[in-house]
């Protein structure tokens, strides 16, 4: 593989924050509610509105009148009406649905944050898991290669002692299948990283990721979490418990909101208006007014079928199903909790034994080196030693990854993650 800077994990991370559809869509579903959360939108406001009509007519009219005035007949009475009004509505009294609706609005923008922050958090370890797979699959990719060159040395000296007339063609042709099988191993590897890192450009967003990339894990562990520090971040931080909390505060606004019905409205109109006639029959052949008027009126609400019974219902069972709802995210948590630090717990006990086998079999691996090279061992002793020194590779650098990937879940859990 070329050597090049390998692809820092905090600079993918940005880059998928910074792509991603599904943060896109949260950020402006934060400016969606933020809309809603005013003083306007939550009817504080008084409203303002301007009506205006004109209205002709042209009519056969026959008018008796009493006493001395006489009768009027007009086969085409014409009339005109006009009428302009400025009109300032406002609720005085609403039962204070206002203040309510505004602090039910501002918590649907605190919602909407927890759901942008859970998408971040999504992404995020989205991320590191791609990442970390395309990493062990260099690494995989690393040892692979050294057991091709590993093999390539003894076929190099088999042949090479074929060529003076010794050694075993049953040995050549052994380790030739070896060789071959080591070569395919790769190419296989290569494979799977191409696919690793179109996932990875996937996750991010974009395609800039080339098919060369190195990526570098760091193993090193974070000594100082332990399970009652995680656990009580976890139900002080989480996003899901938040976001349960928020909920439950939502639905006793509801609550409220459903009892301001109870309360009469108070309600003002106050109009500035035009109007004016011109009729062709009549007493009155001209007619203009204009001024101000003001309205107030009182409604109640004496009965509406149990309409405002059954919300107040249904408003105190959504309570007591949020309530439950965030016991449960709770209880699942700490499960999750249990669950990741146990699995921590094994991945970081893991790691010296499998380093501690590397020792191990590196040494016994050298031994049968030397000793098939002097003749002193078969091809088949050498084989097996290879393979459990190989093997032994793979397993501490898995442990290691999976170690860091466990401790990666408990910052997701205890919603430090992004932090």
């Amino acid at each position: 593989m070329l050597a090049q800077a390998p692809i820092q994990l905090d600079a993918m991370v940005q880059t998928a924050i910074e792509n991603n559809f599904n943060i896109k869509i949260a950020k402006n579903n934060i400016e969606v509610a933020a809309t809603n959360a005013t003083i306007e939108a939550a009817g504080f406001l008084p409203t303002a509105d301007f009506s205006g009509g004109y209205t002709y007519s042209n009519t056969n009219t026959s008018t008796t009148f009493s006493g001395s005035i006489p009768d009027q007949t007009e086969p085409a009475a014409v009339s005109h009406s006009f009428n302009a009004n400025l009109n300032l509505r406002y609720t005085i009294f609403d039962g204070l649905k206002p203040v309510y609706n505004l602090q039910k609005s501002k918590i649907d923008v605190q919602l909407s944050n927890t759901q942008y922050q859970q998408e971040i958090e999504v992404t995020i370890y989205n991320v590191i898991q791609a990442y970390y797979n395309l990493a062990l699959l260099q690494e995989d990719y690393n040892i692979a290669t050294e057991k091709l060159g590993l093999t390539k040395i003894q076929l190099n000296r088999i042949e090479t002692q074929r060529k003076y007339g010794q050694g075993s063609e049953v040995e050549r042709l052994n380790l030739l299948t070896s060789y071959n099988s080591d070569s395919t191993q790769l190419l296989r590897l290569k494979l799977s990283m191409r696919q690793a890192i179109r996932q990875l450009n996937k996750v991010l967003g974009t395609e800039e990721v080339p098919d060369d990339a190195l990526v570098e894990v760091n193993t090193d562990l974070d000594l100082s979490l332990n399970y009652e520090v995680v656990k009580e971040a976890a139900l002080k931080n989480n996003l899901a418990v938040l976001s349960a909390q928020q909920n439950i505060a939502k639905a006793n606004l509801d609550y409220k909101i459903t009892q301001t019905e109870l309360f009469p409205k108070l309600n003002t109109t106050i109009s500035y208006g035009y109007n004016g006639a011109r009729n062709a029959v009549g007493i009155v052949q001209t007619n203009d007014a204009i001024g101000p008027s003001i309205n107030l009126g009182l409604s109640y609400n004496i009965y509406g079928a149990g309409s405002i019974k059954r919300a107040k219902v249904q408003n105190r069972l959504n309570i007591k199903n949020q309530e439950l709802n965030l016991e449960l995210v709770q209880y699942d948590i700490e499960q999750s909790v249990k669950d990741a630090y146990s699995n921590h717990e094994n991945n970081m006990a893991l790691i010296p034994l499998e380093e501690g086998n590397i020792v191990i079999s590196k040494q016994s691996f050298d031994r049968i080196t030397k000793a098939y090279n002097l003749g002193q061992a078969t091809l088949l002793d050498y084989q097996q030693a290879e393979l459990n020194y190989i093997q032994a590779q793979k397993q501490v650098i898995t442990a290691k990854y999976n170690a860091k990937l466990s401790e990666w879940e408990l910052r997701r859990l205890a919603g430090t993650i992004a932090k």
